[in-house]
């Protein structure tokens, strides 16, 4: 209600308590208008009296007043009412230049003013008509006045109204993304913004995203609800875990063969188990178990079968999502690969990745093409070859490396080729024809992938003992960090263009066989030359590659993807630079390279024209080794080298992290599959990497600060985040703070503590029973039972304490997004790649 009315109708209540119908014409206290202002009035009190004469003039216009009237002012109105209801009775109005003073009783005759014919104040005498007619006017000038006052205020309430109504629809609009209407109930308002909300919005504020690569953005819009979770995300399966039958057999056999080989003392240094093996089923004979095994085990295995039931689960996708996925997955026209560098997904058409790939199949000086009977027989002949080798070489090489091949020979004859596919470089400028991809031979199926999983083991002590080699950003950290810089130095860095696919085959194998013979005995001990050159020639010349229907041989080079690629690489360059790096050694302070990057210091001459000349002198060199191209950085006191940013600063080097702007930072989100562990385990190691490669301690918060903005940004709480990012600080400032002896000390504790552990093998599901409730059935059941002897104090037949102190819950992933999205087998889903090639 607006302030004018409001103030009227307070008059009416205060003015006419006992009858409220009534109305007052006329607002001016001095002109009385009848019987029932004067039944109002004498009934009040004088108090009521004294307001309403001053609520009155306050709110009306009062006539001027001759000095007689505001002598008189206080007459009562009794006088006045009886004279008008006389008047009212019939009696004519008199001339208007006459009228009877009504607050004296005496008469007062006036005459008009000659001058102006009007009727001066105060001796003019009114009618009753005119005064009525006053009246009536007075009051409907006061009215209008009221009512354009009341229209005005209404209006700038109802705008001032309007006006708070947008600016909170647009405050919530920007800070939470809802949209509101003012005009419904709050429950109306989030039933209507829950289903018109992206799964997205509720468990992330992050931009979730995706690089669309194809031409005219053709992606539907939706895409990035699933593409922007990230390739890790792992959907929530659609039924719990029920039977965990193979899941207690399994623990039931480990822990029998713990109990079985149970020793005396334990060894101080725990035993290395060699990384080729084949998981054994072997179970001890049940004679030379203890019973109580069966028996504690058994309560256990009952206890935890009773936790897991199979139901319906809650799943973690919203349905539109869950329809964008099946969408995405059945669109034959789009595929979704990996980016270089690990910069997030990227989406491209069928037709764009098949093109793509073909520019690299297509270069005969790399690969040729082979029919599939070719590709059948060729394979035939790679198996004879390797079963060749086993016969020839098995004194050479350990039963367990050997077991592993046969296995890996048995399992993949069905399918014994490897797959192609190629990673975006978007990091890379975009070509014409589009961005530069990376050739991507991956042999975990083919028949030499086990073979060459063997011939890595022992190219790897090899390739570490190259001058140019180290392990990773911290290691070159700590040699910068050793190394005094004159102030003539000047960092550069080299990268190979393709180096895997320039490195030809027949001048590598030779040249690195050679070296693998003349350090035999010497600086190398562990291998056998004559099997690892054998095993370097069915590795390099048996890459045998399947593309959607077609087959491939790589005739040149080396594919990456293949277990020994990495060191093979390092070890052949690295004979071309201990051949060339010695001549300039007065210019090459530091020279370091990691497989295909190299990072150096340079010390320039003094003259300007001289150390040009020298600089290129030195590119020319590097690069004359069987066609490998380097592409060299400017000379400059800072540079960015693989995930670090070096700087100059005085006669040290400064680093700090660097990040390529094209990286999307899709870390696992909060409602993902996956149990609490890998959190903590990405914060333990983001944290550690930031403390282990930034050299001062602003670089170290400002780094800090931005990762925990990340991950806040993808849906988690600071409350939950926080405690840990604590933890991870100490825990970092601490290994920072350890010597190399205190570590492997450490390290060696840890590995000792598996060693006494056995392992409960369950699939992941969100909805199943936890750890802590396994953890508790299993110390009230088979650890520390009530009544009953502890596990730690029994013993095996042979009279033998028992090595088991703990269990720990072993959890395997359901497949991710990765999985689903997977592009290593595309020959069903479009159109023949052989077509393409017609």
């Amino acid at each position: 209600m607006c302030r004018v009315y409001r103030r009227h109708y307070q008059f009416r209540e205060h003015t006419h308590p006992t009858h409220s119908r009534s109305y007052h014409r006329c607002p001016n206290p001095s002109i009385p208008t009848g019987a029932r202002k004067k039944a109002a009035v004498s009934g009040a009190t004088a108090r009521q009296r004294k307001k309403q004469v001053s609520l009155l003039r306050a709110t009306s216009p009062t006539p001027t007043k001759s000095p007689h009237q505001h002598q008189h002012h206080n007459t009562t109105h009794k006088a006045a009412g009886k004279r008008l209801r006389g008047q009212n009775r019939g009696r004519r109005s008199k001339e208007i230049h006459g009228y009877i003073a009504t607050t004296t009783g005496h008469d007062t005759t006036t005459t008009l003013d000659p001058t102006t014919n009007s009727i001066p104040s105060p001796t003019t005498r009114w009618s009753r008509r005119s005064k009525q007619r006053h009246n009536t006017k007075t009051f409907r000038s006061w009215q209008r006045s009221l009512r354009r006052q009341s229209e005005g205020e209404t209006s700038t309430h109802i705008n001032s109204l309007h006006r708070t109504e947008t600016l909170i629809t647009l405050a919530h609009q920007q800070r939470y993304k809802l949209r509101l209407n003012t005009h419904r109930t709050p429950f109306q308002n989030a039933a209507n913004n829950v289903a018109n909300t992206p799964a997205s919005q509720f468990y992330s504020r992050s931009r979730l995203a995706f690089h669309d690569l194809t031409d005219g953005k053709i992606v539907p819009p939706l895409a990035k609800s699933v593409l922007g979770l990230g390739f890790k995300f792992i959907r929530t399966p659609p039924h719990t875990t029920g039977d965990i039958s193979k899941n207690t057999a399994r623990l039931e056999r480990d822990f029998q063969r713990k109990v079985f080989f149970a020793t005396p003392t334990t060894p101080e240094t725990p035993t290395e188990r060699h990384k080729l093996y084949v998981k054994s089923l072997w179970s001890p004979p049940l004679t030379e178990i203890p019973t109580w095994v069966d028996a504690r085990l058994g309560r256990f295995f009952a206890r935890a079968q009773a936790l897991f039931q199979q139901r319906k689960a809650t799943p973690n996708l919203l349905p539109f999502q869950e329809s964008t996925l099946r969408q995405l997955r059945n669109d034959n026209n789009l595929l979704f690969p990996d980016t270089d560098k690990g910069l997030g997904p990227c989406a491209v058409t069928y037709d764009q990745y098949v093109a793509d790939a073909l520019v690299h199949l297509t270069d005969s000086t790399i690969f040729e093409r082979l029919s599939t009977t070719e590709a059948w027989n060729t394979a035939k002949s790679v198996e004879d070859d390797i079963r060749k080798w086993l016969h020839s070489h098995k004194k050479a090489v350990d039963k367990d490396a050997l077991l592993y091949i046969e296995d890996h020979i048995s399992k993949n004859r069905q399918s014994p080729f490897g797959q192609f596919y190629i990673l975006y470089k978007i990091h890379k400028p975009r070509t014409p024809h589009g961005f530069p991809t990376r050739p991507v031979c991956s042999d975990v199926s083919s028949l030499p992938h086990a073979l060459g999983k063997w011939v890595d083991i022992q190219l790897q002590p090899i390739a570490r003992a190259q001058p140019s080699y180290f392990q990773d950003s911290y290691s070159l950290k700590q040699l910068l960090s050793e190394t005094d810089v004159p102030p003539n130095a000047l960092l550069f860095t080299a990268d190979a263009k393709s180096m895997y696919t320039n490195i030809r085959t027949g001048p590598a194998i030779t040249h690195i066989s050679n070296l693998i013979r003349h350090e035999a005995g010497r600086s190398f001990h562990h291998y056998d030359t004559q099997a690892l050159t054998d095993a370097l020639q069915i590795i390099f010349n048996n890459n045998i590659l399947k593309f959607g229907d077609t087959y491939w041989k790589q005739v040149s080079g080396t594919g990456m993807g293949i277990a020994p690629a990495p060191p093979w690489a390092t070890i052949y360059y690295a004979i071309h630079e201990n051949r060339v790096l010695p001549r300039w050694s007065s210019n090459v302070l530091f020279y370091r390279r990691f497989i295909d990057d190299v990072i150096g210091i340079w010390l320039c001459d003094p003259c300007s024209e001289r150390n040009n000349t020298l600089w290129a002198s030195f590119q020319h060199d590097m690069q004359q080794w069987y066609g490998m191209e380097w592409e060299f950085s400017p000379l400059s006191r800072t540079c960015n080298y693989m995930d670090l940013t070096l700087t100059i600063t005085g006669r040290s080097i400064h680093s700090t992290l660097f990040e390529k702007p094209q990286n999307l930072y899709l870390y696992l989100p909060p409602h993902s599959s996956h149990p609490k562990g890998p959190l903590q385990s990405l914060i333990f190691g983001n944290i550690l990497r930031i403390h282990r490669l930034c050299s001062t301690q602003h670089e170290i918060q400002k780094h800090t600060h931005a990762f925990h903005h990340r991950l806040t940004d993808r849906g988690y709480h600071a409350s939950v985040i926080t405690p840990i990012f604590n933890k991870a600080t100490k825990n970092a400032i601490a290994y920072t703070s350890r010597t190399a002896a205190e570590q492997a000390a450490r390290q060696q504790m840890l590995t000792s503590k598996t060693d006494k552990t056995v392992f409960f093998h369950l699939q992941f599901h969100p909805q199943d029973p936890t750890a802590r409730d396994l953890q508790q059935a299993w110390q009230q059941t088979v650890a520390t039972p009530p009544n009953d002897v502890p596990l730690s104090n029994l013993k095996n037949i042979d009279g033998i304490n028992v090595p088991i102190q703990s269990l720990t819950i072993a959890y395997s992933r359901p497949t991710n997004l990765r999985n689903q999205f997977s592009i290593r087998n595309i020959e069903n889903r479009g159109r023949a790649v052989s077509t393409y090639l017609n």
